[in-house]
């Protein structure tokens, strides 16, 4: 019978919501082992860990020398969690328990190693957040966004703090290596030349129960010779014992495990997905930038959906004119086909849906109806919330122009682009896609390439992932990817393209005749990306 480890009675005992509100996700048993042994290798006499949680890498901390000394400074802000260590560990002398937010502790104490999971958890939370922001632009030089997660911060002071030889190893969530506001982190780690092994965790597997985000392991060394570091994909559990035993050898191995790249020749301003995972992109011909053809920006985002977002039944029962609101979308499962038409928006309206938005102007006479409405919303404080209180009148929202193309923010099994026919307005949940004034005639032609499995390939190279196949965009994400050269399409081709997109767009969704035709859709530009045989031969496996 499997052991009832601390870590599986403290979730029965407490709440999900709870364990969120602090960041606490814990470090599955092989894991800590392969951090304990990298960080014991360097025979450390003191050990940080800045976020202690229940005490699983001390408890399973053993020094190469039985004679040694080392000890252990633990964090944690939860007092729960340092009885709970001090109980798994039975508070030897050599570890030193605080009660406090390692963030606002002092920066000069010095450690051979360094070893954490540390809380996953918007910066924006913490109460003394400005004032942390400060101290680290004053210690590193490096100015940090307010939504920072605190993982990251964790992980820049505690590096900080590393004496040279020392070692470090973290667990922390993956998406930093391709995201934008990961930029500044990748380099200070080049910078500092820290980074030894990057362990990527497979994306279609969690590491952590109750989290959606995908896990890497950084194990850091700060060692003045080091000039490279080695990716290695996980791919499932069973990978970890010959990824223990590979980097427990210590010699500079001649056949790496993984991909190994010197730090000159690593930029940081990229995704680094680049550099551990193949690229589709290298097989094909007739690509560019999108943002040659058009660019994406972010759907409207009101910063009160209740009192925005409107249903048929208020509407009428506040007798609101319809010179106040507009169609609009709202939600991202309001959308079931590429296809959005004006039925399908009055389909959802009769059906009372919040599918309008509130649509007043600051320079416009109110009548009595919306005055009322809007004096209910002041009752209700909406007014007071973060994006409307920012805003002169409050219940002015934002402003955009129908995007004849949505493209859907968080993604799980497939991607969804959305042409717009009905010509609405859309919130977050979507992006918008607007097509340069040079290529509206081609909208039919670039959302029939967007409907093909090629399409979803080449973009997927620019995704963020967040666990359990779950993918997300930025607007940046789809303006800094490629897409088939539109440019190069004869009038011929353009109308054999069209043919086709008008077929499937009067086949049923999902059809057997839709199948036919995406199918042929996805041919026609395989020929034309002049993808060869072989690679197209296992497209259809080809998974990035």
């Amino acid at each position: 019978m499997e052991a009832i480890t601390p870590e599986h009675h403290y979730r029965k005992q407490t709440s999900v919501t709870y364990r969120k509100q602090l960041g606490q996700y814990f470090t599955p048993p092989a894991i800590a082992s392969l951090m304990v042994s990298w960080i014991s290798e360097c025979n450390p006499t003191s050990v940080l860990d800045p976020a202690v949680g229940l005490g699983i890498f001390p408890s399973m901390y053993q020094p190469l020398d039985e004679r040694a000394q080392t000890t252990w400074n633990v964090y944690d802000v939860d007092e729960a969690m340092v009885k709970a260590t001090k109980d798994r560990t039975d508070s030897p002398p050599s570890i030193n328990l605080h009660h406090s937010d390692f963030l606002e502790e002092d920066w000069e104490q010095m450690y051979d190693a360094v070893i954490a999971n540390p809380p996953y958890l918007k910066m924006s939370t913490h109460q003394h957040k400005q004032t942390i922001l400060t101290t680290f632009e004053e210690k590193l030089r490096l100015r940090l966004p307010g939504n920072t997660n605190m993982y990251n911060l964790f992980l820049l002071k505690g590096l900080n703090q590393l004496h040279q030889g020392g070692r470090a190893a973290f667990i922390v969530p993956s998406e930093f290596l391709n995201a934008d506001y990961g930029k500044k982190i990748k380099q200070y780690l080049l910078d500092q030349k820290l980074l030894k092994y990057i362990l990527i965790t497979d994306f279609q597997h969690n590491w952590f129960e109750d989290a959606l985000t995908t896990s890497v392991i950084l194990l850091c060394e700060r060692d003045a010779t080091n000039d490279s570091v080695e990716f290695i994909s996980m791919y499932t559990q069973e990978d970890l014992p010959n990824v223990h035993t590979y980097i427990a050898t210590q010699a500079d191995h001649d056949q790496p495990l993984g991909k190994r790249y010197l730090f000159d020749s690593l930029d940081a301003s990229k995704k680094w997905r680049v550099y551990y995972q193949p690229s589709l992109l290298k097989e094909l011909q007739q690509v560019k930038p999108f943002t040659e053809f058009g660019y994406a920006s972010r759907g409207i985002a009101t910063g009160a959906n209740d009192f925005f977002c409107l249903r048929k039944s208020d509407i009428q029962d506040r007798s609101l004119s319809s010179s106040y609101w507009i169609p609009c979308i709202t939600k991202a499962h309001q959308v079931k086909t590429p296809f959005f038409t004006e039925k399908d928006w009055q389909g959802l309206f009769e059906q009372n849906a919040p599918v309008t938005l509130l649509n007043l102007q600051s320079d416009r006479t109110l009548d009595i109806p919306i005055a009322n409405y809007i004096q209910y919303g002041e009752t209700h404080q909406f007014h007071l919330r973060y994006l409307t209180k920012h805003r002169s009148p409050w219940y002015k929202a934002e402003v955009r122009d129908p995007a004849p193309i949505w493209f859907r923010t968080f993604n799980r099994t497939k991607l969804q682009f959305v042409r717009n026919e009905a010509g609405i307005v859309h919130l977050t949940p979507f992006h918008s896609i607007y097509i340069h004034e040079k290529y509206q005639q081609d909208i039919p032609i670039i959302m029939a390439y967007f409907l093909t499995d090629i399409a979803e390939e080449v973009l997927k190279e620019s995704r963020r992932e967040y666990g359990q196949g779950l993918v997300k965009f930025e607007p940046n994400d789809l303006n800094h990817s490629y897409v088939f050269d539109f440019d190069v399409l004869t009038t011929y081709e353009k109308n054999e393209i069209r043919f086709l997109y008008e077929q499937i767009r009067e086949c049923p969704y999902l059809s057997e005749e839709w199948e036919v035709y995406q199918s042929k859709l996805n041919d026609y530009f395989l020929d034309l990306l002049s993808i060869e045989k072989g690679v197209r031969a296992h497209l259809a496996t080809y998974k990035l």
